[in-house]
């Protein structure tokens, strides 16, 4: 029998949860060409039934369904990549866009697209295993930057911050080279769902479920890695194997989503503590949470961002920056107040 205490837990996990399942038929049916959501409904669930005409039905399968998939697991993997940071690390302010992995991972991909592949199923690949070089470069850099002192976040995040901005340099120099690609390498720079197709979903979708399974299967060593090396040792594990492992899937987690949907920063940072707030430290709750909470918050912010000014349409980084790079300030003030580390 489920006692009240735990229904009371539950309760938040399953309300995130009906709101990302409104939000996905809600996102899908507000464009420049209205689509009811009761069609949309209608349409997925029972195939034929729905009212939608011919040049509807393409819309929503070849246009906005693959947007919302894709903002939905860019959302979720970079929350839990945040998550995992915060926990290998020990420190709330740890996330990838804050610690340069995001920004290694957009100049590996750059670099890439100066190669001009013709073959399409290689420059996928080479355009994912180029940002994850990337992003294992900025995470080797900043671990060496920080190796005199592991716990002192403010080495670790000066160092992620320097790389970044060498890595947006280095992006702004491909952008010079090579003018006729400016287009697609600013893309990076800002973060878009605008250019989703389903392959680009699948793709991402294929990438990141064994990598959130993985994650997801780990989160008593988060737990005990949350307590510290030497408590997490003394419990029973090797922490910087497991570490080791851990930034490896959240690196190529970052990577693939990068290398797709360009950076899209504080993500990592801002649902991760939101969640937190929820469920407690707990990871086997904030695991499942924060993929939801992220997915929840990427949907809502790619609506926002192709509705606020439409027709044009605002870089979805952008709009996280603005909501993220407050909490990050408050987080900030925060922790001086306390007289804490970085």
């Amino acid at each position: 029998m489920i006692s009240p205490d735990t229904r009371a837990s539950r309760l938040p996990g399953l309300l995130i949860f009906c709101l990302l399942l409104l939000a996905i038929p809600l996102a899908s049916s507000v464009g420049a060409v209205s689509l009811p959501m009761k069609s949309i409904l209608s349409y997925i669930f029972s195939r034929g039934q729905s009212g939608l005409s011919d040049s509807q039905q393409i819309i929503l399968m070849q246009i906005r369904l693959p947007r919302v998939v894709l903002a939905a697991l860019a959302g979720a993997g970079l929350s839990l990549s945040g998550l995992v940071f915060q926990a290998i690390f020990r420190n709330p302010m740890a996330e990838p866009y804050l610690l340069g992995v995001a920004s290694g991972a957009s100049l590996g991909a750059a670099l890439f697209m100066m190669l001009n592949v013709p073959i399409l199923i290689l420059s996928t690949i080479g355009l994912t295993a180029s940002a994850f070089a990337g992003s294992l470069l900025s995470v080797f850099l900043i671990l060496m930057l920080g190796a005199r002192n592991r716990n002192n976040m403010s080495s670790l995040l000066l160092g992620g911050i320097a790389f970044s901005a060498i890595a947006q340099a280095g992006v702004s120099i491909l952008m010079m080279i090579n003018r006729e690609k400016i287009e697609r390498i600013i893309f990076w720079t800002l973060g878009s769902f605008s250019a989703a197709t389903p392959k680009k979903s699948l793709i991402l979708f294929l990438i990141l479920i064994p990598s959130v399974l993985f994650v997801l299967s780990r989160h008593r060593e988060l737990n005990l890695l949350s307590l510290g090396h030497e408590e997490a040792h003394s419990l029973g594990i090797n922490p910087e194997k497991v570490s080791f492992i851990l930034l490896l899937v959240s690196c190529l987690m970052t990577a693939a989503i990068v290398s797709t949907c360009g950076i899209i920063g504080f993500a990592g940072l801002l649902i991760p503590h939101l969640m937190r707030l929820i469920s407690g430290p707990d990871h086997m709750r904030l695991t499942g949470l924060s993929l939801m909470g992220g997915a929840l918050l990427m949907i809502l912010s790619d609506l926002l961002a192709r509705t606020l000014i439409a027709p044009a349409e605002i870089p979805v980084g952008v709009l996280t920056a603005l909501m993220g790079g407050p909490f990050f300030l408050y987080l900030l003030h925060k922790n001086n107040g306390k007289g804490q580390n970085l």
